[in-house]
């Protein structure tokens, strides 16, 4: 066979322009139908650059592809580039643009037929032989051929089932083979067989030909979107509902940990038919990599053919139409990358057209004006602007329609809140606070009657609906009338919690005839009670929504195991974690039929246990938690990327504690975007992502980069709940944790005592906020040498971890550990001794990301056995521990009091 640059797929092409034309088949270039003689490297040049029309190639990639493995002279592609434009003459030479630096483009049009197959043949394969190592397979056709590689397509002798077979003769392609093995086996074993992702059946490394043995999961996109114009006859939305699956592949992969790094047409398959459905599927991970370092050993994958080496870009193989510009400078590639190509697919895919780059006036190939924000958002040239993760991608698509109802849907809601706030301009001028909190409320409220609109054209319904808003707007008069020092029980200075509880304990009396504003009011009252973190509060309205919808429609209902969720998350907020686990334990019980049928209520499950295990600092089992709520998030198309935004936020705190820093930094930054702001992600909640984020870098050991990004979260709770509210003294807790870690605890003191005294006050001493931040202060002041006042803290608070969340539990181990720090201090060795038996490690690092604990509890045994006069062993153990905290990066303020014991 005609040995080639396979440029095209393996598809041969006849190309014209103006009077010219190029026939791949026989090789041969004509100018006003009379032949042109030209060397071979020209015209393989010219084959090249017309199979990539309008695409930059680079000099490097016309190299490799027309000279490739062979020794070239300086200046060879210049030469050749000049051959080739005297031959297209001087009407036709400009058609050859020089991109300065850069390479070449082939300015179009061009009109291209396909005539036929072009393939290189290295292996000596025959059509009809055996499969070499596979006897049950003939060969039946090659689909493609390179100078390292060949691709076959082979059919079981006995039955009609297909194959494709990767072969490598020489082990030059043989690690891109083994890299693909490793991915595969990585997403199998993470996310399960899916249908969207090519399966490997089997493969050989042992002897040549080396191969992979590979699902036939159909054409290549561009030659399927091609065949018979198809693509172009579709619907628009056919064409997105082929996207869909694309990002749903692609969204799947990211969640294993997996990049593709080399997403196009040739690596995306298509099966099926019009009428039982197209199904996409993703191929060809060879390219790819793990970005989630911890990847392989979780899931003991042997590394065949894989490093994690990200520090350079790996564009060899890649297509230079869907490279992200970092990734063209010389950056590595990232998920963001991933997500560019995924958004030159989604527009080529939407314009018709699988051979369309995006240049400028993209934007009149695409009709809705939302798919054009999507594709915008994914093809921004900077990563940081750039959409952050398939699945948003994914969401926005699948919600298409929901977001063009939800944007007709606030045009409305804005025009009601305007008529409401005129109503209430008086009463707010007496009360600056008062315009804040009927804002919240109208929200909530409204937000809570949409959901009973249902089906707009019944008029019984309609009319309903219009009662329930005339109601819900009294009531929210009688809210906002609470806080008038004239209204009985309103004090002279009332509160939002005093006006909203004077207001709501008339629900049950006011509409005990209307069971549905009944329980529409508890459920929004019970989420602003938690946007004010009053647990109590909510847990008073939640424990009665769930008493009301177990009398309407039984305690299986899907409205009764929503408020049963509900409030064991309540419980475990409030740390009541005793009250919360039965319920938990009973709901999941009755939902088993539900959740099975893949109900959406599988979400909320899943998240209010993974809320009772996160806040136990039980992360492991946290994490699984909020992994299945994702998971079935994806699974059956809710459309809220509000809950999207909470479950991330809390998988990353559990990630964090986990020692997987990297990966909750990499999802707190993805909530940053502003997809989520425009599904009604408020600036309070992006603010609690920021201080996560904040902390998850701190965690990370990235002080420089924690501090900034924890003071600007700390300003933006202080906006939006007040410079003393629960939110804000959480995020002061975690700029505490940051003064620990670099060894600045006389800075630490004074805000630690701040943030304990707020969180007591308000959430009472038994609280976990209270016990953590009252051992947190213990810690600092045995820092600063006060030993004495210490240890009544440290004590309080491992008491009360104990009582709550048992004697093994992470948190009563660090307080342990540092309790008997002060004992020995204070000069009780004793009662230190007694402390050290029970202290685990690996427990004590779930409580504490980023610290490793091993080397500490070695050394603060060994101190003891000095102060209780074995002095010898104490000293040798002690250097030993001293050595490997050194080793292992500790800051000197944590190893001076174990050094000072060695002088």
């Amino acid at each position: 066979m005609v040995e080639t640059p396979d440029t095209s797929g393996g598809t041969q092409f006849r190309y014209r322009f103006g009077a010219v034309e190029f026939d791949e088949a026989r090789f041969q270039l004509s100018l006003d139908g009379q032949p042109v003689e030209l060397e071979r490297k020209p015209l393989e040049l010219l084959a090249v650059l017309l199979a990539h029309a309008d695409e930059v190639m680079t000099k490097d990639e016309l190299l490799d592809q027309v000279w490739a493995g062979r020794t070239t002279v300086e200046n060879v592609l210049a030469n050749a580039m000049a051959k080739l434009r005297k031959a297209l003459g001087p009407d036709h030479a400009d058609r050859i643009v020089t991109q300065a630096r850069v390479g070449y483009r082939f300015k179009g049009p061009v009109e291209r037929v396909a005539t036929g197959r072009r393939l290189v043949n290295r292996l000596s394969l025959v059509e009809g032989e055996q499969v070499p190592g596979r006897p049950h397979y003939r060969l039946e056709a090659q689909l493609a051929g390179t100078e390292g590689s060949e691709v076959w397509r082979a059919r079981h002798f006995k039955t009609p089932e297909t194959r494709i077979f990767k072969f490598s003769a020489d082990g030059v392609q043989l690690s891109a083979l083994k890299r693909e093995v490793t991915l595969s086996r990585i997403l199998r074993m993470s996310l399960g067989e899916r249908v969207d992702i090519v399966r490997i059946h089997d493969w050989n490394f042992e002897e040549p030909p080396f191969f992979l043995e590979v699902e036939d999961g159909g054409q290549q996109l561009r030659d399927w979107a091609e065949e018979g114009d198809r693509l172009k006859q579709m619907t628009p939305g056919a064409r997105l509902a082929i996207a869909l699956q694309i990002v749903d592949a692609v969204a799947a992969a990211h969640r294993a940990g997996v990049l593709h790094k080399d997403l196009k047409p040739a690596n995306i398959l298509i099966s099926g038919n019009p009428d039982k459905g197209w199904q996409v599927k993703l191929t060809d991970f060879g390219s790819g990599g793990v970005f989630a370092a911890d990847k392989l050993a979780d899931l003991g994958v042997t590394p065949l053919g894989l490093t994690q080496d990200t520090g350079s870009s790996d564009t060899g193989r890649s297509t230079p139409l869907y490279l992200a510009p970092e990734v063209v400078t010389g950056q590595a590639p990232s998920v963001r990358s991933d997500i560019y190509a995924l958004g030159i697919l989604l527009y080529q895919l939407l314009a018709g057209d699988m051979r369309k780059p995006l240049t400028t006036g993209w934007e009149q190939d695409v009709e809705d004006d939302l798919l054009r924000d999507d594709v915008a958002a994914a093809t921004a040239g900077d990563p940081a602007a750039r959409t952050p993760a398939a699945d948003i991608l994914a969401g926005s698509l699948r919600n298409l329609a929901r977001r063009h109802r939800e944007a007709e849907e606030a045009r409305e809601v804005r025009q009601q809140g305007e008529r409401m706030a005129r109503e209430l301009d008086r009463i707010a001028a007496r009360r600056p606070w008062i315009w804040a909190t009927g804002a919240v409320l109208t929200l909530g409220l409204v937000a809570s009657l949409w959901l009973y609109r249902g089906a707009e054209a019944a008029r019984d319904q309609a009319i309903a609906e219009a009662s329930r808003a005339e109601a819900a707007t009294g009531f929210l008069r009688e809210v906002l009338l609470a806080a008038d020092p004239r209204s009985p029980g309103a004090s002279a200075d009332a509160s939002v919690r005093e006006a909203l509880a004077l207001a709501a304990d008339r629900i049950d009396e006011r509409f005990g005839d209307d069971p549905a504003t009944q329980t529409s009011l508890h459920r929004s009252i019970a989420g602003i009670h938690e946007g004010l973190a009053d647990f109590e509060g909510a847990v008073k309205h939640l424990t009665r929504l769930v008493s009301l919808e177990t009398a309407r429609s039984g305690k299986a209902s899907p409205e009764s195991l929503e408020a049963r969720y509900a409030l064991a998350q309540a419980l475990s907020n409030a740390s009541r974690y005793a009250e919360a686990a039965p319920i938990l334990d009973a709901a999941d019980a009755d939902a088993t039929p539900l959740i099975s049928t893949g109900d959406p209520l599988a979400i909320r499950a899943a998240y209010a246990r993974g809320r009772y295990h996160l806040l136990q600092a039980q992360m492991e089992p946290a994490a699984n938690a909020y992994e299945q709520a994702i998971a079935h998030y994806d699974r059956v198309g809710v459309e809220d990327l509000s809950l999207l935004h909470s479950l991330r936020m809390d998988l990353a705190q559990s990630y964090s504690r986990l020692g997987r820093q990297e990966e909750a930094v990499t999802l707190l930054e993805g909530l940053d975007h502003p997809a989520f702001t425009e599904a009604g992600v408020t600036p309070a909640r992006q603010a609690s992502a920021r201080l996560f984020l904040g902390a998850a870098l701190l965690y990370a050991g990235r002080h420089a980069d924690a501090e900034p990004v924890l003071l600007a979260a700390i300003e933006d709770l202080s906006a939006s709940y007040g410079p003393d509210s629960f939110q804000v003294e959480e995020a002061r807790g975690a700029l505490v944790n940051l003064y620990g870690s670099t060894g600045r605890w006389a800075e630490a003191l004074p805000l630690i005592t701040r943030v304990r005294e707020g969180m007591c006050a308000r959430n009472g001493a038994e609280h976990l906020s209270c016990l953590m931040q009252l051992g947190n202060e213990g810690v600092i002041r045995l820092q600063l040498g006060d030993a004495d006042g210490a240890v009544p803290q440290l004590v309080t608070a491992r008491d009360g971890f104990a009582r709550m969340m048992g004697p093994a539990s992470p948190g009563v181990q660090v307080m342990g550990f540092h309790l008997a720090t002060a004992y020995l201090a204070s000069g009780q060795a004793d009662e230190a001794a007694a402390l050290l038996p029970g202290l685990e490690a690996s427990v004590m690092e779930a409580a504490t990301p980023g610290e490793t604990w091993a080397s500490r509890i070695k050394g603060l045994e060994a101190r003891v056995l000095i102060r209780q006069g074995r002095q010898a062993e104490g000293r040798a153990r002690l250097e030993a521990a001293v050595a490997q905290m050194e080793k292992e990066g500790f800051d000197a303020s944590v190893i001076a009091p174990y050094r000072a014991d060695l002088e």
